[in-house]
């Protein structure tokens, strides 16, 4: 052969005992139906036996004992080898490395820092049936009830907005990956090339979240510039110097590109009054985009519904249903007003390996709207959990938790000495700044992370902290479908002992 390697010549018999080998091993792979019983039966004991222990669990692990538990955490993971071990085995290694050595335990009563993240039983359940019935969930031709379950879930969060039907979207692996295709999707639609790039400018406030630039550099946009709008005394981006930025901008030749506006920025909650940018962005031909990922779903609650006022306007729009709907990680939903953007953006070439395809007329499929080609049933992790539960269920958790957030605000202030900002959807920002006349600012930032540690020290409650404008504030995001009232008195519990702790 004239690539050098060398054919194994065997007879038509040899051949067929080679074959009769090799299926008896990976045979193996095809698992007997008792067995699969039996599989599925312990694995979602453990599962339960997790479930049931987690809000008596600490929620968060002490800097005393994390590094040992990361050497106990790694050392029991089984390496993977030529032989099998048994599913016992294979199970006992995930329990006591995952489950028993989490430094961080997503889904706890008790946790309040970043932004939660949660697991609907039935959204496991729709992963489990996702991945063993494995449609190929892209194409209609592949499978059309996989297809139309996407596009309803699509529909309805359209709907939820006010989107127009016009709109197209698709499911993602989360917030970046939706934001991506956003942006990718808004440097097509202007028809901008590689030597425009350095001459774009991206408007985005001074709390918007860092993944926005990160995708820029992903669909090779790095060269952009990236102007940081000031924000209102409600910590919105102020309109007023966004168009003012948009008019110095053009006078400078350069090509205003697209408003990156928050609907509830990470670092405060805030939300960016989306109506007014609408105007500037209709005004100067821009682009808007709204980063709805963490808190697009209380469009669902009656009480901050106005908030949202604006965001039917826009270009595109990205939110989190493993934020707001309490699904596991890696479920994002991208949206774009005009469908023709998102699939000319999307559009790949003919490949001769398809041709005998046959899909139908009209039909836009998910693979026609993302750069994936290959991915997980993502939509079966969020249909499930609202066919068994229905909206209704939604609305009144996340009602649940913009209250919580206010109770919270109202605990915090009967505090002496806290300055507490007000929300607008469920995260409250609190410090302490009654230190003594004289001392300086970096003595207040130094005693709000002692107060961060004592806050989180028994491993009851676990907030963090972040920096906005400048000052250093205390982050209690409310968030976990777990998490009630007593859990939100069991974290001012925590933060008034450590005050007595600090201030003693």
């Amino acid at each position: 052969m004239s690539s050098g390697v060398k054919a194994e010549l065997w007879s038509e018999d040899e051949l067929i005992q080679k074959l009769d080998q090799l299926k008896l091993v990976s045979e193996r792979l095809d698992v007997a139906p008792n067995v699969r019983e039996d599989w599925t039966r312990k694995a979602q004991q453990r599962a339960n036996e997790y479930l049931a222990s987690l809000p008596d669990r600490k929620v968060l692990s002490g800097n005393d004992v994390a590094e040992t538990v990361t050497e106990e955490a790694v050392r029991s993971v089984l390496p993977i080898k030529e032989e099998p071990v048994s599913f016992d085995a294979a199970l006992e290694s995930f329990c006591t490395s995952v489950g028993d050595h989490m430094l961080m335990r997503e889904g706890h009563p008790g946790y309040f820092a970043y932004v939660p993240g949660n697991s609907l039983y039935p959204a496991a359940i729709g992963d489990f049936l996702a991945a063993a019935f494995n449609p190929y969930a892209l194409v209609d031709y592949a499978c059309p009830a996989a297809v139309q379950m996407q596009h309803s879930l699509i529909r309805w969060v359209a709907r939820l907005f006010g989107y127009p039907e016009t709109c197209a979207g698709n499911l993602t692996s989360g917030g970046t990956g939706a934001n991506l295709i956003a942006m990718a999707t808004a440097r097509d639609a202007k028809k901008l090339k590689a030597k425009d790039y350095h001459r774009c400018v991206i408007y985005m406030s001074e709390l918007t979240h860092d993944g926005i630039a990160k995708v820029l550099h992903t669909i090779g946009m790095e060269e952009a510039v990236i102007r940081k709008i000031p924000v209102t005394e409600r910590f919105e981006m102020d309109a007023e110097k966004l168009e003012e930025a948009i008019e110095i901008d053009k006078k400078e030749d350069l090509i205003p590109f697209v408003i990156a506006a928050t609907a509830g920025t990470t670092d405060v909650g805030s939300v960016d009054p989306v109506a007014e940018l609408a105007d500037v962005a209709e005004r100067h031909g821009v682009w808007l985009h709204v980063d709805a990922c963490y808190g697009g779903f209380f469009v669902l609650c009656d009480s901050v519904k106005h908030l949202f006022k604006g965001v039917e306007r826009a270009d595109s729009f990205t939110c989190d249903p493993h934020k707001g709907l309490f699904v596991p990680f890696g479920t994002g939903i991208v949206m774009v007003r005009n469908w023709k953007h998102l699939l000319s953006s999307n559009r790949r070439a003919p490949a001769s390996y398809l041709q005998d395809r046959h899909t139908c007329a009209g039909q836009l499929n998910p693979e026609d709207l993302t750069f994936e080609q290959s991915t997980h049933f993502r939509a079966v992790r969020v249909w499930l959990p609202l066919q068994v539960f229905g909206v209704g269920t939604f609305q009144a958790a996340l009602q649940e938790k913009v209250y919580l957030s206010r109770y919270l605000y109202h605990k915090l202030k009967a505090v002496p000495g806290l300055a507490v900002l007000e929300p607008q959807l469920s995260i409250v920002l609190f410090r302490y700044e009654d230190v003594p006349a004289g001392q300086h600012a970096r003595d207040v930032t130094e005693f709000n992370l002692r107060l961060l540690g004592e806050v989180c020290r028994d491993g009851r409650v676990f907030i963090a902290s972040t920096t906005v404008l400048g000052k250093v504030y205390l982050r209690a995001c409310v968030l976990a479908f777990r998490t009630h009232r007593e859990h939100v008195d069991t974290l001012v519990s925590a933060l008034r002992n450590g005050l007595k702790q600090l201030l003693d």
